[in-house]
């Protein structure tokens, strides 16, 4: 896991767009018209389509919520560890999202409070490949 990458290291982020590093914040969109959150951002408004008038605009998400539904997966392509647990999570900003939580399945439950957390996914020519997941909050806290 990675608390902070420096501003002159190289890395690349597993997907353009999904989060930001400083401070570390998944990016979503928000509709003008409604105010509907959504993750990942998109161009459009689920919710209500909006008035046509102004597109969503993109915005950085709250980096903590509560688990509110996991599965423990016990298999998986061929050098992926197991198991790991992949959860719907509610940030604080009611805008639920499907992440990986780092954390022994045997630890988590339903309702957790849950935070942002950068990691290592691999490497692309060189370069840190940094994706993101969800830990235990008293262990974001070093507690």
């Amino acid at each position: 896991m990675l608390n902070a990458i420096e501003a002159d290291q190289p890395y690349k982020p597993i997907r353009e767009g999904l989060f930001q590093i400083d401070p570390p914040r998944l990016l979503g969109s928000q509709c003008p018209a409604c105010r509907t959150k959504v993750y990942p951002a998109k161009g459009f408004c689920p919710q209500c389509d909006g008035d046509g008038a102004e597109r969503p605009h993109v915005v950085p998400l709250s980096p903590e919520g509560a688990v509110f539904a996991y599965t423990v997966i016990h298999q998986a392509p061929a050098g992926r560890k197991t198991p790991y647990v992949l959860a719907y999570v509610d940030l604080d900003d009611e805008v639920r999202v499907l992440a990986q939580i780092h954390a022994p399945h045997t630890e988590i439950r339903i309702g957790q409070r849950v935070a942002l957390a950068l990691c290592a996914a691999g490497t692309e020519d060189g370069k840190p490949v940094i994706g993101y997941a969800f830990v235990l909050v008293d262990q974001s806290r070093g507690a």
